[in-house]
């Protein structure tokens, strides 16, 4: 059987070699040349849109969205993708206005309400995000992130029992959705309820060995409990991870004043006043005055 190279030779095919690049390089080149050949290939500017957005380029995103909206005005997807883009660019209202378009024309996708969800949680409209949250739950039973992010919503209104609620409802349906663990985790540290907090963060941890806030918080519960080897040993490897965390630098300042080494505890609380955390003074006054 003979097999003939496949060269790319319309805008069409410039398109299609370039979809398949998965937005690497030659995707960018293959999706610009298929624009200069037949401007009016909506799916060419949909597509490079995407491109650019998974580039953190928003701007030229939204121009390439809108221009796939000028030549299809019933392109759901270009609405959700410049909604999104926009919303990445901290422009709320108009990643609103796009969702509702998008939703106008399929009523029934739950990652649009879910999208829609978290800009109006961004805003502080914490009743629209649940709402819009609800509404993707309803249409996609299944769809752990969205129970998630209503937890998160729920918490953020005072509501701690509904937020674990949705929280056990998104680790049922994804036992690996890390933060979901984090957030139990810190829903449970707020309870008093530490053991099982402890769990949570040795599973965020677990499946995820970089997740630098849940070793942070499993310290803080361990000096809490007053076993500081373990808390030493947290607040090390989340500084290891990420050596931005001022909180790390501080938890390790209480870890050290408390085991007697007063040198290092120093050390690590000017290092975490150093990167914008807000240490207490007594603390401070407590280590100097040991010096």
């Amino acid at each position: 059987m003979n097999i003939f190279p496949v060269y790319a030779q319309t805008a069409q095919d410039y398109y299609n070699r370039g979809a398949a690049y998965n937005n690497s390089r030659p995707t960018m080149e293959d999706l610009n040349r298929a624009v200069a050949m037949s401007p009016n290939l909506a799916d060419a500017y949909y597509d490079r849109g995407l491109a650019w957005e998974k580039q953190g380029k928003y701007l030229e995103a939204i121009a390439d969205f809108t221009q796939a909206i000028t030549l299809n005005p019933h392109d759901i997807g270009a609405y959700q993708g410049r909604g999104n883009a926009y919303a990445e660019a901290g422009k709320f209202t108009a990643a609103i206005v796009d969702y509702n378009k998008a939703i106008e024309l399929n009523p029934q996708n739950a990652r649009i309400y879910y999208n829609r969800a978290l800009t109006w949680a961004n805003q502080g409209h914490l009743p629209q995000a649940i709402f819009d949250f609800t509404q993707a739950i309803k249409i996609d039973p299944e769809f752990a992130d969205a129970y998630h992010n209503r937890g998160l919503t729920w918490e953020r209104q005072g509501n701690l029992p509904q937020a674990m609620e949705d929280l056990n409802k998104a680790i049922e349906i994804n036992p690996t959705l890390v933060k979901a663990y984090y957030n139990r985790g810190i829903g449970y540290d707020k309870q008093g309820k530490f053991s099982q907090a402890i769990a949570d963060f040795s599973r965020a941890i677990e499946i995820d060995p970089k997740f630098a806030e849940a070793y942070i918080n499993r310290s803080s519960i361990y000096i809490e409990q007053g076993n500081l080897p373990e808390a030493r040993v947290d607040l090390v490897i989340a500084i290891a991870t990420n050596p931005k965390l001022a909180q790390a630098y501080n938890n390790l300042a209480i870890v050290y004043y408390q085991l007697k080494e007063y040198n290092k505890a120093w050390i690590n609380l000017q290092k975490a006043e150093e990167l914008g955390y807000a240490v207490n003074p007594e603390l401070m006054n407590a280590i100097k005055k040991m010096l």
